[in-house]
């Protein structure tokens, strides 16, 4: 829909491409406070589940400039990447979901991370600048993201 394309490679580097601008290399955001913050977030297609997402993103938004959702899963980890978004969080993402994305924000300089200490799992999915990543974390740790 963008006329993008993203790509990465392990140690090498994340690269995007547009319509609008030949390639170029890809930068997450320098460190927001975490009340400055654009954070996107994605919601389940299961009522109970989605309901307990909206509790968190309801909680979440007193604490951050805003929040946002594009639809993608992928495109959000990218849009860290680019330095669109301070950060991102999902619930049941699956590896085909996250993978391509997780290294693209990773070689971007974003932190990436499950619940505190552990990878980018189906429980959660966590992906910021590096000073928004640990608070951002901790309050969905805190609230509970990580379980229906």
């Amino acid at each position: 829909m963008r006329g993008e394309t993203y790509h990465a490679v392990r140690g090498g580097g994340a690269w995007g491409s547009g319509a609008r601008q030949g390639e170029r290399a890809l930068s997450c955001r320098p460190a927001a406070p975490l009340e400055q913050a654009l954070v996107s977030t994605g919601f389940n297609y299961v009522t109970e589940v989605r309901a307990h997402q909206a509790d968190v993103a309801r909680r979440l938004i007193p604490l951050l400039r805003d929040i946002r959702r594009s639809g993608s899963a992928a495109v959000d980890l990218c849009d860290v990447a680019a330095g669109r978004l301070d950060g991102y969080y999902e619930r049941g993402l699956h590896p085909w979901d996250l993978a391509a994305g997780d290294l693209i924000a990773r070689e971007a300089g974003a932190l990436t991370g499950g619940r505190p200490g552990e990878r980018p799992a189906r429980d959660l999915a966590v992906a910021a600048s590096p000073g928004v990543f640990e608070p951002l974390q901790r309050l969905l740790e805190d609230f509970g993201a990580w379980h229906d």
